[in-house]
């Protein structure tokens, strides 16, 4: 069973570099890929892995916790990156990739908060419990809402594209707050590694791994989708504010 799992593992990762690099983009393949590595991700997380030694079966929560958190710290990155290259340039492109890295951020950031609660239920028996790792993801998510809500008060696209740029930089301060949370602070939050409560196997990683660049990938098509989005609303108030 495990050397069927590694050369599982091995095929399929040299498969997905070779279409990758011998394909150009077409949103039907992308999302055939994606979908596949999702389902093979998810598989593998669910009937491949074995169960925790402290944990049992409630590990594979794990699986499908972390990516959505990594997802978030990716998109406000890329949001806030996006946001200094707007207020370099003044190109409205970048304001608009930022915006739409943020509003994936703060869904990513309520989904992990959801999922980080049901993980707590199922390990201590309260959804919430005012943890480190909790309460400083709140305070991330909280403070890109108010990054939103500054956006929908601002009405002139220039003040508001650099008003939010500057807010971007000062709400991606919790983003490091979040991730370093429980090691400033005493934490009931599990750790990988060696005594930090997650022991991790090697098809367990490699479970977590592929579970990881599925998320990638749903966040790439997600992105995209929601950019353009976000460019054709520009277009529509530009032409408003051009017929006033």
């Amino acid at each position: 069973m495990i050397s069927f799992k590694a050369h599982l593992f091995t095929d399929f990762k040299y498969y997905l570099v070779f279409v990758c690099a011998n394909m150009k983009f077409r949103e039907d393949m992308y999302l055939a890929i994606t979908g596949l590595v999702s389902v093979i991700a998810s598989y593998y997380a669910l009937f491949l892995t074995p169960a925790d030694v402290e944990m049992g079966e409630l590990v594979r929560i794990f699986y499908f916790h972390l990516p959505p958190a990594i997802m978030c710290y990716v998109a406000l990155l890329v949001s806030v990156v996006t946001g200094l290259l707007y207020i370099r340039t003044k190109n409205i492109n970048y304001d608009a990739l930022s915006e739409s890295a943020a509003l994936l951020g703060i869904v990513y950031g309520l989904v992990t908060l959801i999922g980080g609660a049901i993980w707590a239920n199922a390990t201590w028996g309260v959804y919430w419990n005012w943890d480190p790792r909790e309460t400083t993801t709140l305070i991330l998510w909280f403070a890109y809402l108010g990054y939103f809500l500054l956006r929908m008060s601002i009405e002139n696209p220039e003040r508001r594209a650099s008003s939010a740029a500057v807010f971007n930089v000062l709400a991606f301060l919790t983003v490091p707050l979040s991730y370093l949370s429980f090691i400033l602070w005493p934490s009931l939050h599990p750790r990988l590694g060696e005594g930090g409560g997650l022991g991790l196997t090697s098809s367990m990683v490699q479970a977590l791994v592929l579970n990881i660049v599925a998320g990638l990938f749903i966040f790439g098509y997600l992105l995209k989708k929601t950019y353009e989005r976000r460019l054709k609303i520009y277009v529509v108030d530009s032409m408003v504010l051009e017929g006033r």
